[in-house]
């Protein structure tokens, strides 16, 4: 199959980080493990869902090629979907997650992911990551003097400060604990080498799941429509960047210009709202069928199961 024709410069521009194509095309034998996870609990939308599931695949797809070991960590309705994907591993960890958490915190799939495969020594790689050539993260996994890996420090000078402010005073933040609200690291891929900023950093997410119950939250939002995602980005990002003050961080990605190193070492993220328009949808089902036709009528079936 030849590689399918896309429109690369929109993708940089509204649809994430890096392009569609540029992937290597020789299979590698596989090495490093990376942990990838699937909280199906807060996709309450069918078609969303099914279009997650498309982004999962094209996602393991891509690992597999470059040479990783997967291990996915899902709930018991994600290990219907995902069966027959050929994840190296898929385990139910996710099943953990008390009720009491709230279900529009997305990331804590991610958190109680990492707790349970062990965060030393592995990437956790979002299921709209694709890393598409070997050695993408070959900085973390063979050098142990770097503390922390991301994929890049944010550009936060469009962020509403007084905003986040008042979302980390609802968090139980007091403004002399944290003398800088200007960093924030984006956790596409993250994995750390030192277990003492692993230990703060986990530690610290779980500390406010136990204050912040989805009662409690509830509450909160009913005057803060915008919570869920300012609560999950200052515990996932806001907290690693002042955290890692000190540590030896590396980042894949410079913030200005992203795009262009991206492509270069074959890296894309499709954040944002972009990823689920239809026309990238739509090459992300296409590039799925040409780089992995078994996993893409795989896809389509667990698309099938979807309730």
């Amino acid at each position: 199959m030849t590689e399918p024709k896309t429109n690369h410069a929109s993708y940089a521009n509204n649809n994430g980080i890096g392009n569609f194509g540029g992937d290597s095309t020789k299979p590698t034998g596989k090495k490093d493990i990376i942990i990838q996870s699937l909280w199906t609990k807060p996709i309450t939308d069918k078609v969303r869902m099914r279009d997650t599931l498309f982004m999962a695949a094209l996602s393991l797809a891509y690992a597999h090629k470059s040479g990783y070991i997967v291990h996915m960590h899902t709930d018991s309705y994600g290990m219907k979907l995902l069966d027959g994907y050929g994840y190296d591993k898929l385990l139910p960890t996710l099943d953990s997650i008390p009720s009491i958490v709230p279900t529009e915190l997305f990331a804590a799939g991610k958190f109680f992911a990492m707790r349970a495969e062990g965060v030393i020594g592995k990437v956790h790689v979002d299921i709209d990551v694709f890393l598409k050539k070997p050695g993408v993260l070959d900085k973390f996994y063979r050098d142990s003097r770097v503390d922390v890996i991301c994929q890049m420090d944010e550009d936060m000078s469009l962020v509403n400060h007084s905003h986040i402010i008042k979302h980390m005073y609802a968090l139980g933040y007091p403004a002399s604990t944290r003398p800088n609200w200007n960093g924030s690291m984006n956790t596409g891929i993250i994995g750390f080498n030192s277990p003492f900023l692993a230990a703060k950093y986990m530690s610290n997410y779980f500390d406010a799941l136990k204050i912040y119950t989805q009662e409690k939250f509830e509450q909160y939002k009913k005057e803060n429509k915008d919570a869920c995602l300012s609560f999950d980005f200052i515990l996932e990002q806001i907290n690693l960047s002042y955290m890692s003050i000190g540590f030896n961080v590396h980042t894949l990605l410079p913030t200005k210009e992203p795009t262009y190193i991206a492509d270069k070492i074959g890296y894309q993220h499709l954040q944002g709202n972009g990823k689920w328009d239809s026309s990238t949808k739509a090459t992300v089902k296409r590039f799925l069928l040409n780089i992995d036709e078994k996993l893409y009528y795989r896809a389509r079936l667990a698309g099938l199961k979807v309730k």
